[in-house]
């Protein structure tokens, strides 16, 4: 061999040295961080409560487990993640404890193994973690839980219903008998079809509880569970793969009655409404709070129509219907140009009603949001006008100051909610806009979606809008929906017509204005409306609100 070979050879010696070392290094840092944790009072006091109470053993994986790391590369916790495990094992803790007495030590795996990240060895594509991972393995009767080292608000909704789907993974397991009506082949055989369900979190709930993993872990979701036991009144399908459900448990322990499943659909008051901003970040906000044209569009605003905008992160939720479970989150400065470009619109377009208007609406709050879903959807904006005192909301997760359509869809959204509260508190019984004096303007045989005959049975909000097409007399398809909802988009379009595609005017609509002998009839009694307004309430004219819907009109 040359002295070179021998010094190829030396050097690729030494690396590999040098590699090993570093892998022993790397594991007893490994072993050693594990070790500072498992001797912490704070995680020995509850593992101690969760052997005590669930029969669970708290272990903490190693990056060369024997039996973990046979199947997952993993990532071992470090000190400065145990909060974050502590956080977790806390709503743990809070949904084992939701089970009847003894059932969890008898019907779960005995191990809880927790680790910073589990990484599947067989996983295609990129070796991607998603956090929570919650993963029951049945070899060595555990479920894996991950602890991220960073913490979003979505970890604790998603990770609760994925350990309820872990769990009922053991019980699966468990059941032997070919001929239970639990078994698959039988469970497939009572599968819904989701194609008539009138919205799309509707059809997803459906398809999500045709599995049998699917429907248990809504058992455990208050909302999700009323509303699929809703969708069972009139699906047989969906009621017996229910009934089938709850006899499994009952069959497993009779603690599971009919007391025991009416409190499991009470939705509790911690997941009733869930902000999704991160609360520890104080300075999230900063450029907002300090922008000079944004907060004078505020001042503004609260000055005109006497309404506290709510705009900070850590201001209070809109107020739900208790049977509603809302998800929200306000403004950060990373949406700045969105925010701003918003402020702007909002202003502009509500400083045109009169003081006269604006007092006798008496709105408390304008909530302007970020993400705003309720009901498992997203809103763009709503009118609350169920509160004693009525609010705005806006949620403008998708809006874009960039594109001339999103603009313009917002701009009429904000009129559409202000039509929903003047709908309200103005129009009464015998007024031009009221019951059957603006119903009886659609042609004959129209059934609005919401309270026709046959409401129930109806096609999904798509297909009756496709199925509807005939049909003259509506601004938008989703005025169909129910008359203060078409009322709401036509007077949306009237109020924004010249304002649309940057000035450009909102050309089809104003077309079909002109084409559409029911819709212009709606238009002219919603101008009736509003003529009878201003005698009532003695608005001067001209005003800038009046002029701006007659403009369109030509009155």
């Amino acid at each position: 061999m040359t002295s070179k070979g021998r010094y190829v050879v030396i050097l690729m010696l030494r690396l590999n040295t040098s590699l090993v070392l570093a892998s022993s290094l790397m594991l007893a840092a490994s072993a050693f961080a594990v070790e500072a944790i498992e001797q912490d009072a704070k995680f020995t006091a509850v593992a101690q409560r969760f052997q005590n109470d669930f029969g669970l053993s708290l272990k903490l994986a190693q990056a060369d487990d024997p039996v973990f790391a046979k199947n997952h590369v993993v990532s071992p916790l470090k000190p400065e993640h145990l909060d974050h495990a502590l956080q977790i094992l806390t709503w743990v803790e809070a949904e084992l404890k939701r089970y009847p007495a003894g059932f969890v030590k008898k019907h779960s795996p005995k191990n809880l193994v927790i680790a910073n990240a589990y990484i599947s060895k067989t996983a295609k594509g990129p070796a991607l973690t998603y956090s929570p991972t919650l993963i029951a393995e049945k070899s060595s009767d555990s479920i894996l839980v991950t602890v991220p080292t960073t913490m979003t608000p979505t970890i604790e909704i998603l990770g609760r219903g994925y350990l309820h789907q872990m769990l009922f993974t053991n019980i699966l397991a468990n059941v032997k008998d070919a001929d239970s009506p639990i078994n698959l082949a039988h469970w497939k055989t009572l599968e819904s079809d989701d194609s008539k369900l009138e919205t799309i979190p509707a059809k997803n709930l459906v398809k999500s509880s045709n599995g049998r993993e699917g429907l248990y872990k809504m058992l455990w979701d208050a909302w999700e569970f009323n509303e699929l036991t809703n969708i069972a009144k009139t699906d047989p399908k969906a009621k017996q793969r229910i009934d089938l459900m709850k006899g499994l448990m009952t069959s497993l322990d009779p603690q599971f009655d009919e007391a025991f499943w009416t409190a499991l659909a009470v939705v509790p008051e911690e997941q009733r409404t869930i902000c999704l901003n991160d609360l520890t970040d104080t300075q999230s906000n900063a450029k907002i709070k300090a922008d000079p044209e944004i907060q004078s569009d505020i001042s503004k605003l609260e000055k005109q129509w006497g309404f506290k905008v709510l705009w900070e992160p850590g201001s209070a939720a809109p107020p739900m219907p208790v049977k509603v479970r809302l998800e929200y989150s306000y403004f950060t400065d990373k949406k700045l140009n969105e925010f701003k470009a918003f402020i702007r619109m909002c202003r502009e377009q509500l400083e045109i009603y009169s003081e006269q208007i604006t007092k006798r609406l008496n709105v408390k709050n304008l909530y302007m949001l970020d993400t705003f879903n309720f009901r498992g959807a997203g809103v763009a904006g709503q009118g609350m006008s169920w509160l004693p005192q009525v609010s705005f909301a806006y949620g403008l997760r998708s809006f874009d100051p960039a594109a001339v359509k999103s603009m313009d869809f917002l701009r009429r959204t904000i009129h559409h909610e202000v039509l929903h509260l003047m709908d309200r508190q103005f129009s009464k019984e015998g007024g031009p806009i009221y019951g059957s004096n603006w119903d009886s303007l659609n042609q004959e045989g129209f059934h609005y979606k919401i309270g026709s005959p046959g409401a129930l049975n109806s096609p999904s909000q798509l297909r009756f809008y496709k199925d509807n097409t005939k049909w003259q007399g509506f601004a938008e398809p989703y005025g169909m929906n129910i008359a203060t909802d078409d009322r709401a988009t036509l007077y949306g379009r009237l109020m924004t017509a010249h304002l649309a595609d940057e000035g450009r005017g909102d050309q089809p609509f104003l077309e079909k204005l002109q084409s559409d002998k029911i819709l212009r009839a709606k238009a002219n009694l919603l101008i009736k409306f509003f003529r009878s307004l201003q005698l009532e309430l003695a608005i001067p004219t001209p005003n800038p609100w009046s002029s701006r819907l007659e403009a369109v009109l030509g009155n």
